[in-house]
């Protein structure tokens, strides 16, 4: 069973869920009795696969489990596959999967694409660092939901504004609802992100004073796009709560967290292509230690004085 799970890699999962999403859209082309078998079956293995995949990396990895930003991003896409599974079992007439496979296959590929090198740990920044990454991590996954709430109340408002009657097996949730499920999760968003932010302050702080990881300035831009991150969110949190006084409030409500998804795309961008000191360990001051190679061969070439005899003056 351990040889087993030690095989799966990320291509197992990414093209289980790939599998499933073409599912999801080929609702739009045909009919199919055994396609929703087939959407549920795929999408099941994806997250078992994930999940076995997250546990070995935590079982067997050297560092502090999940302590690198490579399994942070696989884990904000474990956690949109696992609701996504789970809304298609509850409600296997709205296409769920069709909005929220996306984002977990770009969450992947983002993950390809980041560090898998581990943080430095120390006992206290291990729990100041589960406490940043949990707080980001809710942020990421509450905006990717609000925006897919967003983008389903404005494909629905679409429709009734059109009198276009649902497509067969594609029902979308009441406007209602996805109106308010989108406003709390601007409003969880907004603040378990000022939470991500002040408990990366402190996670800084501690590393400075530790000495494990260099001092981070302001213009870095991990501060900065993390700190634009979350001045739109707050923002936008504070927009939907005027807006929802208003009778065009959902419309706004829904424009606003697909803005706050492109935001989050562009942070994660910035931090996967953008230099910063963010998680490097601090610069050597001094000189270098001779490599032991070099020791060894310095230590050939130099002759060596013999040791004075005993009552011989030199």
């Amino acid at each position: 069973m351990a040889e087993i799970v030690s095989r799966i890699s990320v291509v197992c999962f990414a093209a289980s869920y790939a599998v499933a999403l073409a599912c999801e859209g080929s609702r739009l082309l045909f009919r199919s009795g055994i396609r929703g078998a087939v959407m549920v079956g795929f999408a099941a293995a994806g997250v078992l696969a994930h999940t076995l995949f997250l546990g070995w990396r935590a079982a067997n990895e050297p560092a502090v489990p999940l302590s690198s930003a490579y399994d942070w991003y696989l884990l904000a896409a474990w956690l949109l596959a696992c609701g996504s599974l789970w809304l298609t079992v509850a409600n296997p007439r709205t296409p769920t999967g069709l909005f929220m496979l996306p984002l977990v296959l770009s969450l992947i590929g983002a993950a390809e694409m980041s560090s898998r090198a581990p943080f430095p740990q120390s006992p206290a920044t291990q729990v100041w660092g589960a406490i940043h990454g949990s707080f980001n991590l809710a942020a990421s996954v509450a905006v990717a939901f609000g925006a897919i709430a967003g983008m389903m109340w404005l494909i629905q408002a679409g429709r009734l504004a059109r009198k276009q009657a649902p497509a067969q097996g594609f029902r979308m949730p009441s406007l209602e609802k996805l109106a308010r499920f989108t406003g709390r999760s601007a409003t969880i968003a907004a603040w378990a992100a000022a939470a991500g932010f002040a408990s990366g302050i402190v996670l800084n702080a501690v590393n400075r004073q530790q000495g494990l990881l260099e001092s981070i300035p302001w213009n870095d831009p991990v501060i900065l796009r993390m700190g634009a991150l979350v001045a739109w969110l707050v923002t936008a949190a504070l927009l939907e709560r005027a807006a929802s006084r208003r009778p065009d409030g959902p419309r706004t409500i829904a424009l606003l967290s697909l803005v706050s998804l492109g935001v989050l795309t562009l942070s994660i961008l910035w931090g996967l292509f953008g230099a910063s000191r963010h998680g490097v360990p601090p610069r050597q001051t001094g000189p270098l230690p001779m490599p032991a190679a070099e020791q060894v061969m310095l230590s050939v070439a130099l002759p060596i004085a013999p040791a004075p005899r005993p009552g011989v003056i030199r």
